[in-house]
């Protein structure tokens, strides 16, 4: 469990199911009007909740579930996985840097925020020479966020349908 400022880090656990559920039914608006992502099925969100618990127990890292302080809110994920999504050996043979908020809980640097304490725990517990993330180029918020942590392009590619910058970040 790690607390920063205004946000609890920790493990996902079953009982998280009902307040997981919203994170990842949403609709994420694009920037041409479309969505970012397809929102996922309930069902798909149980499995998704599932991968991370036993990710944990494989590999002794996930995710973590972000928790806003001030209201107990479920607002986000953030830290890092192997997600073995075909981006070839460069990608995902490394451990990759994740973060999602809720559109709630966008604009008040709590992605910053979570991010930070992830990274920081990750880097003192598995010492990486190298970590991962992608980002659309349309997602600006993100890019910069990745750019405040180090992470630079490295290649680009397609993933489902969609122009993904792939950054590395070098310890």
């Amino acid at each position: 469990m790690i607390e920063t400022q205004r946000l609890l880090l920790r493990e996902h656990r079953i009982d998280d199911f009902a307040a997981y559920i919203p994170l990842w039914t949403q609709r994420l608006p694009g920037p041409d009007g479309g969505f970012r992502f397809p929102p996922l099925w309930d069902e798909e969100v149980w499995a998704r909740l599932l991968r991370w618990i036993g990710h944990r127990q494989v590999f002794g890292f996930a995710p973590f579930l972000a928790f806003d302080l001030a209201s107990g809110r479920l607002c986000g994920e953030v830290g890092f996985g192997h997600f073995h999504r075909g981006n070839g050996p460069a990608f995902d043979g490394v451990p990759e840097t994740m973060w999602t908020l809720h559109p709630d809980f966008h604009g008040e640097g709590l992605a910053g925020e979570a991010a930070t304490a992830a990274i920081v725990w990750f880097d003192s517990h598995f010492p990486s020479p190298r970590t991962v993330c992608m980002i659309e180029p349309d997602n600006t918020a993100s890019l910069r966020l990745a750019e405040r942590f180090g992470f630079r392009e490295f290649d680009r590619g397609e993933y489902k349908g969609s122009l993904n910058i792939f950054l590395e970040r070098l310890r």
